[in-house]
């Protein structure tokens, strides 16, 4: 949802749920969601009612969600059914009516609780496999919520906050340590060397050059693991150093080889 469901559009969403499902007893005169419509921003309330029996006559149900009085909030109305019978079972039908509210009421806004989730700040922290840690937390401000960040990117690879009123969110990464950070690329070359004498007769060299470079393009020639050659100096054969095909700025810029992380 881009915004927040009002109390009128909860009512007819449950009430539309109740007949779906065939909940809406026959004896109602009507249903009425009300007429002055909130938003509901969040779900941290209690669903409040009042069944009784009309001043001239039938029998109300009012509802209405209530807050805890840490926010400061007014009742907020949902709506009213009614019915013009009195009698002891017409009085047992509602509040069989006020059972069934309550309970798709509740079990609609647990499935949906993002859509009624419009305060405060969320965090999240993620281990370093990608998967969400815990439960999250949730503050009342963003100042809060960064100061948490700050604490939860000393344990974990990853933080995501949430501002829930306009659902923007914003990843935060664990720095790596200043060693890491500061270190530069460097390209280093192995180098072997592979070399195969062949002995051929032929009318020139220029004629055996060529007899050569053909067979070894056919195949016919292959060098292998045998055919290393020694460094005449180390005895080495193999030689491991800084490349000088490219530029600093060059090595800078490419990507670390997929091994290079695990040293």
């Amino acid at each position: 949802m881009n915004k927040p469901m009002t109390t009128e559009e909860l009512f007819n969403k449950i009430c539309n749920i109740l007949k779906e499902k065939g909940r809406l007893p026959d004896i109602l005169e009507y249903e009425s969601a009300t007429r002055n419509p909130v938003p509901v921003t969040t779900y941290e309330y209690e669903l409040g009612s009042k069944l009784a029996y009309g001043g001239n006559e039938g029998i109300y149900l009012d509802l209405w969600i209530e807050y805890s009085s840490i926010r400061e909030k007014p009742r907020q109305k949902l709506g009213v059914f009614k019915t013009l019978h009195e009698s002891s079972d017409a009085m047992r039908t509602m509040a069989g009516l006020l059972a069934d509210f309550i309970i798709e009421e509740s079990a609609y806004v647990n499935a949906h609780l993002d859509d009624f989730t419009w305060e405060g700040v969320d965090i999240y922290a993620f281990d370093k496999d990608g998967k969400q840690c815990g439960l999250g937390f949730t503050y009342s401000t963003m100042e809060d919520a960064l100061t948490k960040k700050d604490r939860l990117l000393e344990k974990y690879p990853k933080v995501v906050v949430r501002d829930n009123a306009t659902r923007k969110e914003k990843t935060f990464l664990q720095e790596l340590n200043s060693s890491e950070n500061d270190a530069k690329k460097f390209c280093i070359t192995v180098t072997e060397t592979l070399r195969k004498e062949i002995i051929l007769k032929s009318d020139s060299l220029e004629q055996a050059v060529s007899n050569v470079e053909q067979a070894y393009a056919d195949g016919r020639i292959v060098l292998d693991a045998d055919d290393l050659v020694c460094d005449p100096v180390t005895g080495e054969t193999r030689r491991i150093e800084r490349s000088g095909f490219y530029t600093d700025e060059q090595v800078q810029r490419m990507e670390v080889s997929s091994f290079g992380n695990q040293l």
